[in-house]
């Protein structure tokens, strides 16, 4: 006669079994410089234009939402700091439709550069050094989890 587990280790693998799968953290990594050739589109008569291209170094790192066609900044739910090092948590709702994106930003530009955010990811914190100039320096990669 083979001899049955006892009950309470059959109720740990089964709570072990039936456990939803842990979520994969992700980090995002910003480039730190970019790389831009500004176009215009319109120009009215007399005016000539002198576009500034050039290198633009990483300046922040932000959440953005999208909602169908729209997208804009998501306000953080907190923002702390220690000593000089500040840190952004954003908390991501899950089935809401909206599609969240890390949004790299760039100095003397206004475009940025945008990765999405994994769909399983429900919190996500950046973290970047902040001078009192109000100036970012040294921005981490976004961790969303």
């Amino acid at each position: 006669m083979i001899a049955s587990p006892p009950l309470a280790s059959c109720a740990a693998l089964l709570a072990l079994f039936a456990a939803p799968a842990a979520r994969a953290a992700a980090t995002l990594t910003c480039p730190p410089a970019m790389v831009e050739t500004p176009v215009v589109n319109s120009l009215l008569a007399g005016w000539e234009v002198e576009v500034r291209s050039g290198r633009r170094t990483l300046s922040d790192a932000a959440i953005h939402v999208s909602r169908g066609s729209e997208r804009g900044a998501a306000p953080p739910d907190a923002i702390t700091q220690a000593g000089r090092e500040e840190s952004a948590t954003w908390t991501l709702s899950a089935g809401d439709g909206s599609v969240y994106w890390v949004a790299c930003s760039y100095g003397n530009t206004s475009a940025l550069l945008l990765q999405r955010v994994p769909d399983t990811a429900r919190r996500c914190v950046a973290t970047h050094e902040a001078l009192k100039s109000g100036r970012q320096l040294n921005v981490q990669p976004v961790r969303c989890e």
